[in-house]
């Protein structure tokens, strides 16, 4: 099963701050960087799992998902 990815991954992250002492940039180490796209294609995927849940709740007929039952055959 492969490991999931969360922002406590994220272990070398720098906060530049602006003149006023606000958080204005951030800075991550390289290792951090090529992370980063897994755990937002992780999150976008989430997201997408639940919508589609949503759908077919609501409208299952009009889902376009077809029945386990109805294809199992067929794979």
């Amino acid at each position: 099963m492969e490991a999931k990815i969360t922002l406590l991954d994220l272990k070398d992250v720098r906060f530049v701050l602006d003149a006023n002492g606000k958080q204005a940039a951030v800075q991550v180490s390289i290792k951090d960087w090529k992370t980063l796209p897994e755990y937002l294609e992780e999150i976008e995927d989430r997201a997408a799992v639940k919508a589609r849940i949503a759908r077919l709740r609501k409208w299952p007929e009009k889902s376009g998902a077809l029945d386990w039952q109805d294809v199992q055959s067929q794979w």
